[in-house]
């Protein structure tokens, strides 16, 4: 097979990609100046993070629950080794960062250095294809990880995160924190995890982006005869289970007493999907952005009045795409709850974006992505964030962020519905509410 080439629109920038026979995607993003740059970086994920807890586990027929945080888990216990150097041992040794994270879409393993490119990248891919799961070790990272889960339900900040979703969320495992709970995290046994190990981690269902000081034929090489050892097939035959989330919230209002010197809140607002004009996820996902920026960014209009009336210390806003469902989500940490819930409430009624702002930021994005162009650490980061998002590289993001137009912004705007929501705030053990 050859090597594809691909050009990054507008930027003056190529990647390459090839997929294995075993089924594995890798996208090479090699520096320009190879000579002037040694490092480098390595992303190795599937597609399997805390959203899967219901499917059809390989090998069996039936479709199988379980338990909530799992995914988290083998994530964790994917550092373990049967024999020889654990991967932080190995790591360390060149001055080498290797770290792992859990999210709801996926799981990814990433390695940066500087040195020793080679044997980093066949330890990373032995490593991961290398499962050690016992009832020893899997007890032990229970009491881990159940430790760690009780220690954020004693985080405000966690509290109000993981009551919004269980108030938002009735059958969607957004519901629940990717860490799962203190209970579900007791139910985990050893077979469970090589059930879940074996029906996600296959090349088909994973993706290796490596960018940086590194030569792509090489790549390919060191990745294909490494992963030859482990008999590998491509097999994408994946079912998990798809749910279709209620519109109305669980739960419209809740406050939880705690030790928290400033009130915090979180305001999930639930959208039919369905209402929303836009079809296409990556285009979507540029206007939701646009809004955030221009609407609620650091120099809006919102976040400057709000800062000069002291009605927040903190705040933060996004878009969440899930299933049929969007949310727009607000977390905040308030110094004036009535006022300030009067203020977004009226804001969002009359939500608007002027064409001369958006055309301005427009230009602010262009420019953006032109720079990170030339940072290969920040192209892995995109990379990765497409393939989790939309399962392929998104090549032409100058070209869509020149088409956004202010008619089409507006529809968005105009379709958007801020009546159904919950609200969650985390007040003080101490003091009554006030102003209420």
């Amino acid at each position: 097979m050859i090597m594809e080439k691909i050009e990054i629109k507008n930027v003056d920038k190529s990647i390459y990609r090839e997929v294995l026979d075993n089924g594995l995607e890798i996208i090479i993003i090699p520096n320009d100046k190879i000579s002037k740059k040694k490092n480098y970086y390595f992303s190795y994920g599937t597609y399997y993070g805390a959203y899967i807890n219901e499917f059809v586990p390989i090998g069996k027929s039936k479709m199988m629950k379980f338990p909530s945080g799992i995914a988290h888990f083998l994530e964790h216990k994917m550092f373990e080794s049967k024999e020889g150097e654990k991967p932080f041992d190995f790591y360390a040794k060149t001055g080498s960062y290797v770290n792992a994270f859990t999210s709801y879409k996926n799981t990814c393993y990433v390695v940066t250095g500087n040195k020793k490119m080679k044997e980093n990248l066949e330890y990373l891919l032995t490593f991961v294809n290398s499962p050690y799961f016992t009832d020893e070790n899997v007890k032990k990272e229970q009491g881990i990880i159940t430790e760690e889960a009780a220690m954020n339900d004693d985080n405000p900040d966690y509290l109000v995160y993981k009551t919004i979703s269980k108030n938002l969320y009735k059958v969607s495992p957004y519901n629940t924190p990717i860490l799962g709970t203190v209970e579900s995290i007791k139910e985990i046994k050893k077979n469970d995890l090589y059930d879940c190990y074996n029906t996600f981690y296959r090349p088909s269902n994973m993706f290796l982006v490596v960018g940086g000081a590194v030569l792509p034929d090489e790549v390919v090489k060191i990745t294909t005869d490494i992963l030859s050892r482990f008999n590998l097939e491509n097999d994408d035959n994946i079912k998990i289970k798809n749910y279709k989330e209620p519109i109305k919230v669980v739960k419209e209002y809740e406050e939880i007493k705690s030790n928290v010197q400033v009130e915090k809140i979180a305001i999930g607002f639930k959208m039919e999907k369905a209402k929303i004009p836009i079809k296409n996820k990556v285009i979507l996902d540029l206007y939701f952005n646009m809004i955030i920026s221009l609407c609620f960014g650091a120099s809006s209009e919102f976040r400057e009045m709000i800062r000069k009336r002291h009605l927040v210390s903190r705040s933060g806003y996004y878009f969440q795409d899930i299933d049929n469902i969007i949310t727009f989500m607000v977390e905040a940490d308030v110094l004036n709850y009535p006022v300030y819930i009067k203020e977004l409430e009226n804001y969002l009624t009359n939500l608007n974006v002027l064409e001369e702002d958006l055309e301005r930021m427009k230009k602010v994005w262009i420019s953006s992505e032109v720079i990170k162009s030339d940072y290969a650490d920040s192209l892995v980061d995109t990379v990765v964030d497409d393939l989790i998002n939309y399962h392929k590289v998104i090549t032409n993001y100058v070209e869509l962020i020149k088409n956004m137009n202010i008619t089409t912004m507006r529809e968005v705007i105009s379709s958007l519905d801020f009546t159904n929501k919950a609200i969650v705030r985390v007040i003080s053990e101490n003091n009554p509410l006030q102003n209420d």
